[in-house]
């Protein structure tokens, strides 16, 4: 009896993770739509055949570092050698609640609204970020909208984004699916869970740079392949040329 309640409890307390994560999605308009990654493949390839060494996807870790506004300047630059490189998409991670000054990120918003405008960039935010601060998280909302036509150029940035929570939150949804009748059990597939993960409108990173000598697992599920570039300095010694070099 002690098996089948304990079952049962966490049968419903899954459930209710899906729900929540299902609320914050509708609530937010975040959008995971296996069709955008048809569209990005489309508009990158026609974009970059005559670019055959310039990485179609590069991720950059950007924590943890004591200085936030250090963080916000090798943000700034990276988001301009993207310009300059020609590089599709570019995927910033800044890491956790913790490792995010809100105040610092939410007055560097309208600069880096403009920006986005200026260069016609479809800029997202991955993760958990609806758990900010409600002044911050509107903000974030609005550069999300206001950029949803724009594919000149692809921004994401990673804010309470943890690699294995994404995992477990596709399973949750397909779970529900199948709970629901809409889905199968035997449907499981690699394939399925890309199209639930946070990230299933993207193609795979070809690059990931890492501050450290530790693997982060930002978009884990797509990092198979990834050449991984560990700079091995603290972020606060690390400039936008030590980067460059690795491009």
């Amino acid at each position: 009896m002690l098996r089948i309640f304990l079952e049962l409890k966490f049968f419903f307390k899954n459930i209710l993770l899906i729900l929540d994560f299902i609320k914050y999605k509708n609530k937010y308009n975040i959008q995971y739509d296996m069709a955008g990654l048809l569209d990005i493949k489309k508009i990158i390839t026609q974009r970059t055949t005559d670019q055959k060494d310039v990485p179609k996807h590069v991720i950059v870790n950007l924590y943890p570092c004591e200085e936030f506004k250090k963080v916000i300047s090798l943000a700034d630059d990276l988001m301009q050698l993207q310009i300059n490189k020609n590089i599709p998409i570019l995927t910033l991670s800044l890491g956790n609640e913790e490792n995010i000054d809100q105040k610092i990120l939410f007055n560097y918003i309208e600069k880096l609204s403009n920006w986005i405008n200026e260069k016609k960039i479809k800029f997202t935010v991955i993760g958990k970020w609806y758990e900010l601060e409600g002044r911050l998280v509107e903000e974030l909302k609005k550069l999300n909208t206001q950029s949803s036509e724009f594919d000149h150029f692809f921004l994401n940035l990673c804010i309470n984004y943890n690699p294995k929570q994404e995992i477990a939150d596709a399973c949750r949804v397909i779970i529900r699916k199948i709970i629901q009748d809409k889905s199968d059990i035997d449907s499981i597939s690699p394939e399925l869970i890309k199209e639930n993960i946070y990230s299933s409108f993207l193609i795979p990173p070809e690059i990931v740079i890492e501050p450290s000598l530790e693997f982060s697992g930002t978009f884990l599920w797509d990092s198979k392949g990834s050449k991984i570039i560990n700079l091995n300095k603290p972020l606060s010694d690390i400039s936008i040329q030590d980067i460059e070099k690795k491009l």
